[in-house]
């Protein structure tokens, strides 16, 4: 089998390249390091595959942003994106697209932090699904909800989980806004590479929430970091602060009934790995 990955700059691309590399041959599709370059900003220039692939894995993304050029980045990558990832699929003869979009694609305007980042990956769905229908390519979506790992490289998009982590590591108290205390669910990074593996092997179809079985209030997050470091803190609610909001209601599908693997990593097991990590560093 081999197997290519669009997003070769993606922290999300190289662990999933870790577990499909027993399945086959993989390589990259990117901006940089990769062995085909492919800017899906200029969604005119056609990328240059010159072999093959069984399966394509489409794990690139902007995150947006609120102005006016974050809109317009984000609809074009994400969007019109994904319609040239289908496109290059259909060239090297790809029999299975896999999509990986983002629980934010089934928010909807007025939910919290419903945003172009939301609205581009619906819209990348809509694209695919339509595209891949007819042409009678398999289709497999995956929506992860909020990914972290271990040594820190989804702090990026994760600040408040790694400030958590950061603060028990230090011994602090850990403040939240508000006095609400929202639900969240994370998804560890190794265990969304499995998922994509599994999908791969089981050429599992479908659109499905990826997102752990467990939904943690952010005072049990902070909790389950003050226990993996054990250096002390407390957890503190700043009432004179907006609250957090809850994100939208995230559920298990049956995906994980169909590739035969579910979420291993749950909230206090993740923190200990980061503290495993930090330790023998």
């Amino acid at each position: 089998m081999k197997i290519l990955i669009v997003g070769s700059s993606s922290s999300i691309g190289y662990s999933i390249c870790e577990y499909l590399e027993h399945l086959g041959q993989v390589k990259f599709a990117g901006r940089q390091n990769a062995d085909y370059f492919c800017d899906l900003t200029h969604w005119d220039t056609k990328p240059t595959v010159t072999e093959s692939f069984d399966v394509v894995v489409h794990v690139a993304a902007d995150f947006g942003g609120t102005a006016t050029e974050d809109f317009i980045r984000a609809e074009l990558v994400n969007a019109v994106g994904t319609l040239s990832v289908c496109r290059l699929a259909e060239d090297c003869h790809a029999k299975h697209l896999i999509l990986l979009s983002s629980i934010s694609a089934t928010y909807r305007p007025g939910d919290p932090y419903y945003g172009i980042y939301a609205l581009s990956k619906k819209h990348a769905e809509e694209a695919a699904l339509l595209f891949c229908s007819e042409r009678s390519l398999a289709l497999t979506i995956l929506r992860p909800s909020q990914v972290y790992d271990a040594q820190g490289k989804c702090r990026k998009h994760q600040p408040l989980l790694y400030s958590m982590a950061d603060k028990a590591q230090a011994g602090e108290n850990i403040c939240l806004y508000g006095t609400h205390d929202p639900l969240r669910n994370y998804l560890y990074l190794e265990d969304l590479a499995k998922v994509c593996s599994r999908v791969v092997e089981t050429r599992t179809t479908g659109v499905f929430d990826c997102v752990h079985p467990q939904n943690p209030r952010l005072s049990e997050v902070a909790a389950a970091a003050f226990s993996a470091f054990a250096n002390g803190g407390s957890v503190q609610f700043q009432a004179d602060k907006p609250d957090l909001l809850d994100l939208p209601s995230a559920t298990s599908s049956s995906l994980y009934e169909e590739i035969g693997f579910y979420p291993l990593v749950d909230i206090k097991q993740g923190f200990e790995r980061i503290r495993q990590f930090r330790v023998s560093e």
